[in-house]
């Protein structure tokens, strides 16, 4: 299996990132400093690979028996994460750094700090960084080099900030120029005036949401507004965290997510072998690659769940949380589509026989009044994986591709347009070297992906046979609030917790 570099960027993605490592290195049974915390089963190591660079103790028995050997004789090798740390302010990547336990696990030459910020300009994160931005690219070099078979990079940054969405595209610019043949998926996180209120917020995600359109084969775009509601409502059935949640709250909830979504990365199961093959799964449309990622049970910093869920239930919450994403952006009655979807469920009651390819979920038929419809033919797909996640018992996640990110899109680029019609703070770019042209080009960009989306839903709305003349082959009314039923491969009920 081919490694995956992960380069965050900015105070936000710094942030998430960090929580992220925490993370997967308790599912992958490793403490704060890389080194095994006890006992590590196969699955745990078979493919640590991908995320983790071993440090020392390689040869060639195999990676599972020489770290089970080392670790009885005291002699265990280090797990180091692939990741390079970036921001213009070197604040936190000190603290990070720092730390007693845990920062020793980063290579300390993949710490790239500048000083001062950018102010929240995207234009002075994107043209102003030029010395940040080649030490990026060196350390990024450095840590490719180190990889066997580098299948691709995932950027985790924030759209409002301008260190995340200037120098985070411009860093995604050089990647697609050094590593074409490499794939590149971001994990993005969309600004909310409830959780951030910095004036140039709308300017900085329209023009970092642009470049994101051509720049990057797969976006895992979090709404801080679905974030934010999630941890007040806890739609998992649980309490939420606080009427005002805290950062720390929605980085912990975003981890859980970047956490589900690359398990199929990390652990052998039925699907998304490999970065591409995440996106063959979901993308119908090369710029249509935008995806809402759901977790279910939402829990909270310090909290377990230590419930059974069943199958049903778990899609239950995920296709709830979906459903919101509209909701909570307050969009018209035109409904959602969800054009492809991938469930993951996550357990050690679940035996894993990855001998078949995907395992679809068999939804119930007929007209419905849900408010997302599927629009592909067979396009939820499943699997199981028997590694649960840090601290439940069993969980699932969903990555779906849906309609209703245009919502997201329109919020920004209308106040976008807003402030660009009476010149609001653009001096503020011009004065980095940035063309005012730059604005309308992204705003034309996003209108038309916009309008993209928008036609999808009219279509479904109407009716029209996107397919052709053969009506049975149509699954254009069957929805996302569906009730899950049994699949059978081989002749047996699988997905059971």
């Amino acid at each position: 299996m081919g490694e995956i570099l992960q380069i965050q960027v900015g105070r936000c993605g710094n942030r998430i990132g960090d929580n992220f490592w925490k993370t997967i290195s308790n599912e992958h049974g490793l403490d704060e400093q890389g080194k095994s915390s006890g006992y590590l089963t196969d699955m745990q190591l078979e493919r640590i690979n991908v995320y983790y660079d071993e440090s020392k103790g390689k040869n060639s028995l195999g990676k599972a028996f020489v770290f089970k050997m080392n670790t009885l004789n005291g002699t265990g090798g280090v797990y180091v994460p692939r990741a390079v740390l970036v921001d213009s302010d070197s604040t936190l990547l000190n603290t990070i750094g720092g730390r007693q336990c845990g920062g020793n696990a980063y290579r300390k030459e993949n710490f790239v700090g500048g000083h001062g910020g950018t102010g929240s300009n995207w234009a002075k994160g994107y043209y102003g960084r030029g010395e940040m931005s080649r030490r990026v690219a060196e350390a990024v070099r450095s840590e490719a080099e180190r990889c066997d078979r580098l299948q691709g990079f995932q950027l985790v940054h924030s759209l409002g900030g301008g260190t995340g969405s200037g120098l985070g595209g411009r860093v995604l610019n050089n990647i697609q120029a050094s590593y074409p043949n490499r794939a590149a998926h971001t994990y993005s996180v969309a600004p909310w005036t409830a959780v951030s209120d910095e004036p140039t917020e709308s300017y900085n995600a329209s023009l970092s949401l642009a470049r994101l359109v051509s720049g990057a084969q797969a976006t895992y775009l979090a709404d801080n507004r679905a974030l934010f509601d999630a941890c007040c409502g806890g739609s998992s059935g649980g309490g939420g965290a606080s009427t005002a949640p805290a950062y720390a709250d929605l980085n912990h909830l975003m981890s859980q997510i970047m956490s589900g979504v690359t398990t199929g990365l990390r652990f052998t199961g039925r699907l998304n072998a490999d970065m591409k093959k995440c996106t063959a799964n979901l993308v119908p449309y090369p710029r249509l690659h935008f995806f809402v990622p759901e977790f279910a049970p939402l829990t909270f910093r310090g909290q377990t769940d230590a419930c059974a869920y069943t199958v049903p239930e778990l899609s239950s919450q995920l296709c709830k949380a979906v459903r919101l994403q509209r909701r909570c952006t307050g969009a018209g009655a035109v409904a959602a589509v969800v054009m492809a979807a991938v469930m993951t469920f996550r357990s050690r009651s679940l035996t894993i026989e990855p001998r078949r390819g995907d395992v679809p979920l068999q939804p119930s038929t007929g007209q419905t009044t849900a408010p997302e419809h599927c629009w592909l033919p067979d396009n939820l797909k499943t699997a199981s994986y028997g590694v649960p996640s840090h601290g439940l018992k069993n969980s699932g996640t969903v990555v779906a591709n849906t309609t209703a990110v245009r919502d997201v899109f329109e919020r920004y680029s209308r106040r976008s347009a807003s402030m660009l019609a009476k010149r609001e703070l653009l001096h503020l770019y011009m004065e980095e070297g940035m063309d005012s042209d730059e604005f309308q080009v992204a705003l034309e960009q996003i209108e038309s992906l916009m309008a993209e989306y928008l036609a999808i839903e009219q279509i479904n709305y109407s009716g029209d046979d996107v397919y052709g003349d053969h009506e049975n082959d149509r699954q254009l009314t069957t929805s996302m609030g569906c009730k899950i039923t049994k699949s059978t491969v081989d002749g047996r009920n699988t997905l059971i917790l």
